[in-house]
């Protein structure tokens, strides 16, 4: 779950986006339920995500509910 720009909302005065000074992912693991070979191939994936990450377009926020905005929001990917 991202819990940073989105998470964050806008300044209640400007009306601008607030944005922190890094950019997290929470990535929560139930217990008992995945096994070391899970969270290998869990590894392997974010490590080739990281390398790529220059070519891996972004995305753009285009619908904004008034309320709970993390879990409604619509992107757009953006042109790369």
């Amino acid at each position: 779950m991202e819990r940073e720009a989105v998470s964050k909302g806008r300044d209640k005065d400007t009306g601008e986006n607030i944005f922190p000074p890094l950019e997290l992912v929470r990535f929560t693991i139930p217990r008992r339920v995945y096994t070391n070979t899970h969270m290998e191939y869990i590894t392997e994936s974010i490590v080739r995500l990281y390398e790529k990450r220059d070519t891996i377009p972004g995305l753009k926020m285009v619908f904004e509910p008034k309320h709970l905005r993390f879990f409604q929001a619509r992107f757009e990917q953006l042109a790369f």
